[in-house]
């Protein structure tokens, strides 16, 4: 038993409380952003998982564009097995190390935007 919830600070007793020292929020998602985040997850793990074992060429929130084999997805993320000519558009073939074969990259599912069934 303690009396000073100052004195653990791992399980303060007023945690969240308003006026409680050390606790101020830095972000707080709106509720409406929060269920539509989650509604759109869904929607695209509903789409990506049928698909599992497949080729698939998508483009993120920041523009940047993955080509490779979908080999997982989860309720969270897309985890792609990228070729290694994925990012080449040009005519000569650079040099790639053995170790960025079958490199698997893990993708934030609602930082996808487009998502294209290559084969």
């Amino acid at each position: 038993m303690y009396t000073n919830p100052m004195h653990h600070p791992v399980y303060p007793e007023h945690h969240g409380q308003p006026g409680h020292p050390g606790h101020h929020v830095l972000y707080q998602a709106d509720p409406n952003w929060e269920h539509m985040l989650k509604q759109k997850r869904d929607m695209i793990m509903g789409a990506l998982h049928p698909h599992v074992g497949r080729t698939v060429r998508v483009t993120t929130l920041d523009g940047h564009t993955h080509e490779g084999v979908l080999v997982n997805v989860d309720g969270h993320h897309a985890y792609l097995q990228v070729s290694p000519h994925s990012h080449h558009h040009g005519h000569h073939r650079p040099i790639y190390t053995p170790a960025q074969y079958n490199q698997i990259i893990t993708l934030v599912l609602f930082e996808l935007l487009v998502i294209l069934l290559l084969s």
